[in-house]
């Protein structure tokens, strides 16, 4: 039996939508989710593609207290790792943040930087990285998370949101009980924008790319720790069942049965404050040009913005949609059980988008995986424009390469803007061969198919986990041994 982690709406979406969760039960492995939040009424009550697992546990937020100094300690761990690699999101995220600090905010970085110069050396990581968790031990309390990892007795433990605070305590416990954590690395910009990951048993990644950055990151992670399976985001991109046709796309955006728009994709709020006063103009830009006028905006809201900031800029032009990520929001620490239309509308969405739009958002990668052409805005030298908005991450370590590639452009300006979106009108397959480029070697291979090796590569570590005579023990089915080479092909 395996146990999955689902601390968030993005691990519902892989697992359960993305199709592994069916993937699994086909192969006669019996699943238990650990959920954020579980209905009284339990699996019954969920969604049917819930049904493909065995049953469902409340995921636990372990009691604790705030340990003084820990925080501090974490700040000075991200800082050393981002110096000993020479991470530039690191330094570009500082700044952002740093930018309303006081007086004490400012001492308290330095402090921080300092600490980092001083920690780079491989010694002295090693030894912080021990304190920090031997500090986070000591401030909770995990026994009933030991407890019930203990009784439902899973062979391997799977983590589906590496960087989320909600998985650290199973993933501590399951190490005390001596059971394998497999981790899948979420995003593209897990590994460098997030600081010093902890200790996993395996790790599944998007592609070649991505696993040379691990290997690089953590030198002490071996090769064959590692399997490349792609992402199981970009599976309904390539499924017809989640790409509604152009009448029943536009119907549910509320627009005009002959309604030709431009898609913008939002940040989240924390990177973008003045986002929407920046696409407030943009629709009125588009309102007096000759050859946009006739264009819709369709403005997608970032899965975890609640749409209460966007009333305003919807509200100044006639001709802007706002479009919701899920039927229902997320609560704030961005659980939510979302549903398959919710992907069905985002993939159908960019599908018939005549361009998309976006400030370093990752669904450039979404608009160019359906060939779409894509814009983003880099406003930092355009003074007719809001300036809260983080256009420096387009030198982060994760999205630079996007821009490198040519897959993407960037308007500085509302003239570059406009000039970028009426070459897309006029030529959608403008820069196509270099989107193609872009998706092979940031996505890997996209070919619908991601779940079915995520499936496969979990299995094959089960199976080596028989053959070494480890695991927690109990619960499988050998039938899987044989459907583990089917998942595979």
């Amino acid at each position: 039996m395996i146990g999955i982690l689902l601390p968030s709406v993005w691990s519902v979406r892989n697992v359960v939508y993305g199709g592994v969760l069916a993937e699994l039960e086909r192969s006669g492995l019996d699943t238990r989710l650990f959920m954020r939040r579980v209905p009284e009424a339990g699996i019954a009550s969920l969604p049917p593609e819930f049904a493909h697992a065995t049953s469902c546990a409340p995921l636990l937020e372990p009691p604790g207290v705030p340990v003084r100094g820990k925080a501090l300690l974490d700040g000075v761990i991200r800082s050393a790792f981002s110096r000993r690699h020479r991470l530039s999101s690191y330094p570009i995220y500082q700044r952002w943040y740093a930018r309303d600090h006081t007086l004490r905010d400012r001492i308290r970085s330095a402090s921080i930087e300092l600490g980092g110069a001083l920690a780079c050396g491989t010694g002295a990581f090693d030894r912080l990285c021990t304190l920090t968790e031997e500090m986070y031990r000591r401030s909770h309390d995990l026994d009933d998370v030991r407890k019930q990892l203990g009784a439902e007795r899973p062979d391997m433990i799977w983590s589906t949101f590496c960087v989320s605070a909600l998985e650290q305590p199973y993933v501590l416990a399951a190490r005390d009980l001596g059971i394998p954590v497999v981790t899948s690395i979420l995003s593209f910009d897990n590994l460098t924008s997030r600081g010093w990951l902890p200790e996993f048993d395996h790790y599944l990644v998007w592609n070649a790319g991505m696993r040379d950055r691990l290997l690089n990151l953590y030198p002490h992670i071996g090769l064959d720790q590692i399997t490349i399976t792609g992402t199981p985001q970009f599976d309904f991109h390539r499924r017809s069942d989640y790409v509604w046709d152009r009448a029943a796309t536009l119907r549910r955006l509320e627009l005009p049965e002959d309604a030709g728009y431009l898609l913008y994709s939002t940040s989240a709020e924390i990177l973008t404050p003045e986002e929407p006063e920046l696409v407030a103009r943009l629709a009125e830009k588009m309102a007096a040009s000759e050859r946009l006028r006739d264009r819709w905006l369709v403005v997608r809201l970032h899965p975890l913005d609640d749409g209460r900031r966007w009333v305003d800029a919807a509200s100044r032009s006639g001709r802007v949609r706002i479009s919701s990520a899920w039927d229902e929001w997320p609560e704030q620490d961005g659980w939510t059980l979302s549903s398959s239309a919710d992907q069905a509308r985002l993939v159908s969405t960019i599908a018939h988008a005549d361009v998309c739009v976006n400030v370093a958002s990752t669904m450039s990668l979404d608009a160019a995986i359906l060939d779409r052409p894509v814009v983003n805005i880099d406003f930092t030298a355009e003074r007719d424009a809001p300036r809260g908005l983080l256009y420096e991450e387009y030198g982060a370590d994760h999205y630079r390469p996007l821009v490198e590639s040519g897959g993407v452009r960037v308007a500085h300006d509302w003239v570059e803007l406009e000039r970028l979106l009426v070459r897309a009108l006029d030529d959608p397959g403008v820069d196509r061969a270099e989107r193609a480029r872009m998706v092979s070697r940031e996505c890997g291979v996209v070919d619908g198919h991601a779940a079915r090796r995520v499936a496969a590569a979990l299995l094959e570590l089960l199976d080596r986990q028989d053959e070494g005579g480890n695991g927690g023990g109990g619960g499988r089915n050998t039938a899987r041994a044989g459907a583990a080479g089917a998942a595979g092909t």
